[in-house]
């Protein structure tokens, strides 16, 4: 049975002009009334208006940004990025952290639509995120675009960097310095940006004709504390690796303790590289050598490419490919030397 806007003001004890005042964003309500109209919306899985208000709504200079964890140090400075961008753009923003929980994201979906935002940007979503399809399927007219990540055929804004090319320089860097086992931490199977980036591992190991070892690849979280516990199984086997590609420089900063505890010392016993050249990477002692991933220009660009979707009132499907390079500091040295 279809809930209706009636069963909503019910379910809130309001009015059903006090339901409508919420969602279509006008008018005076307090705080405290929209929280009961929101949680009734919620409970009840009410969509109706929703689209309405979307619809009808005028420009409310906001736009929603959810991100999977903003403890993250990537999130924390792609979330910097947006915001700079969007405020010189003149919007401010919804953060979102979903802590890669789906039915979380779906509810802050439902909130920022009714909260009447004029776009959202999907931060690193999973490959198999069907809240994204879905929200394209209900407001085809709400402009999106995803950061980090790769969906067929939906016409959605998206901006990806290179991870298989970062991948594949990580690892060729590992391989010209007379690395054979070398070993790949990451974050899950489900990520775009892992998939891609073990690919670049894999394709610069078989192009060097070295067998992969599927004992040194781990998808986990990219997170310090998966980058320390998975390194401490790799490290402590009896043929350890030699290396280390990390997914992440968080994952690098966990790898980097687990060394420690292990005294092991990094380059001269274990070369360490990761990916996003992050604020970590001139932080950690000694320095590590990573993937530049262009940031900046990732939130830059996403808030241009939505501002303009916005501003023409045009849905297209731009991809913008930004490519990765590597930055050599002080975390690698060549294994003969030791």
């Amino acid at each position: 049975m279809m809930v209706t806007i009636k069963d909503v003001a019910r379910e809130a004890k309001v009015s059903i002009s006090t339901v409508s005042r919420v969602l279509n964003m006008s008018g005076y309500t307090s705080e405290k009334t929209k929280e009961k109209v929101l949680y009734a919306v919620k409970k009840l899985g009410y969509t109706g208006s929703l689209v309405a208000a979307a619809m009808i709504k005028k420009q409310t200079l906001t736009l929603g940004l959810i991100i999977p964890d903003i403890k993250n140090i990537f999130h924390s400075d792609l979330t910097r990025a947006v915001e700079d961008g969007a405020n010189s753009h003149g919007f401010n923003i919804f953060l979102c952290n979903t802590d890669n929980n789906l039915q979380k994201e779906v509810e802050y979906i439902h909130l920022l639509i009714a909260k009447g935002v004029d776009g959202i940007i999907f931060s690193s979503p999973e490959v198999k995120d069907k809240n994204i399809k879905e929200v394209k399927e209900k407001f085809p007219d709400l402009p999106i675009v995803i950061l980090g990540s790769k969906f067929h055929n939906l016409t959605i804004n998206e901006i990806l960097v290179d991870n298989f090319d970062g991948g594949y320089r990580a690892t060729s860097h590992l391989l010209e310095l007379g690395h054979k086992d070398i070993a790949f931490i990451s974050g899950g199977i489900d990520s775009y940006s892992s998939i891609e980036r073990h690919k670049g591992y894999k394709f610069a190991l078989n192009e060097s004709g070295i067998p992969i070892n599927d004992d040194f690849v781990i998808f986990d979280r990219f997170y310090i504390e998966s980058g320390y516990k998975n390194a401490l199984k790799l490290l402590q086997k009896n043929k350890r690796p030699t290396a280390i590609f990390a997914g992440s420089d968080s994952i690098a900063v966990g790898i980097y303790k687990a060394a420690r505890e292990l005294n092991l010392k990094i380059p001269e016993q274990l070369s360490v590289v990761g990916f996003d050249d992050s604020q970590y990477a001139e932080i950690l002692s000694p320095m590590l050598t990573t993937i530049h991933t262009p940031i900046k220009e990732m939130g830059q660009r996403a808030i241009e490419i939505i501002v303009k979707s916005i501003k023409e009132k045009k849905i297209f499907k731009e991809t913008l490919v930004l490519y990765p390079t590597l930055v050599e500091r002080e975390s690698t040295m060549a294994v003969h030397s030791k």
